[in-house]
């Protein structure tokens, strides 16, 4: 009801920055009305770790992608948050409204998608991206796409890792939405230490190349990080 009800202000308001703002905490507050709705209902329960290390703004954050509701999970938590998203949700009737006011941006951009994706953090922004461009299927698998890291890259922009850990499965990639796991499931956010891209990569050099090295780097990571909580 509310996407619907933005339309019309959408096609009579410029779309400007002011304009972006207001959509970005309007889709915080009702991401985190649902989070608590679905707590208190007692379907999930939410567990954060280092919150801290996203107080101040301007950061490229990457996270792991279990479930479906990751994004509402991050969005919820992240000040000042923006985010790459599916561009068929700009034209879901349920989605249109309030994306298209919050100004999120497509994943279809082409080149236009790292120019606004540094943008939006260099102007203070907390950006969210999934660099495996769809939900996990496998972490020993795990295949991150080079748009991030294109974007940390060409941006010379450090990278704040979040690990996202569900205690059951829920909401998986090629999993009906109403098959629900026995147990409660226990969602558990994890911040981690920022990555200072110039140690990994040279960002001065062949981009495409430090690109290249910056995402495999990345994948190790996240494997590594995610075989030691799965072991313990």
């Amino acid at each position: 009801m509310l996407s619907i009800g933005l339309i019309p202000i959408i096609l009579i308001t410029p779309a400007s920055e002011l304009r972006q703002r207001i959509g970005k905490r309007l889709v915080k507050i009702c991401f985190q009305t649902f989070l608590k709705i679905m707590q208190l209902l007692g379907v999930m329960s939410l567990k954060t770790e280092h919150l801290e290390r996203l107080k101040t703004g301007g950061r490229l954050v990457l996270a792991n992608h279990p479930s479906l509701i990751d994004v509402v999970i991050l969005i919820a938590l992240v000040n000042n948050p923006d985010g790459v998203i599916k561009t068929p949700l700009l034209f879901n009737p349920f989605t249109l409204g309030l994306l298209r006011f919050a100004g999120f941006i497509r994943n279809e951009e082409g080149p236009e998608l790292i120019v606004k994706s540094i943008r939006s953090v260099k102007s203070g922004n907390n950006l969210i991206i999934f660099p495996e461009g769809t939900r996990t299927r496998d972490i020993n698998a795990l295949t991150f796409k080079r748009g991030a890291s294109n974007i940390a890259v060409r941006g010379k922009l450090n990278i704040t890792p979040i690990l996202i850990f569900t205690s059951e499965p829920v909401l998986q990639k090629g999993t009906k939405w109403y098959k629900v796991p026995q147990q409660k499931p226990v969602f558990t956010i994890s911040v981690c230490e920022e990555i200072e891209t110039g140690k990994v990569v040279n960002c001065d050099g062949d981009l495409s190349i430090e690109s290249r090295v910056l995402t495999r780097y990345l994948e190790d990571y996240f494997r590594h990080k995610l075989r030691s909580h799965a072991r313990t």
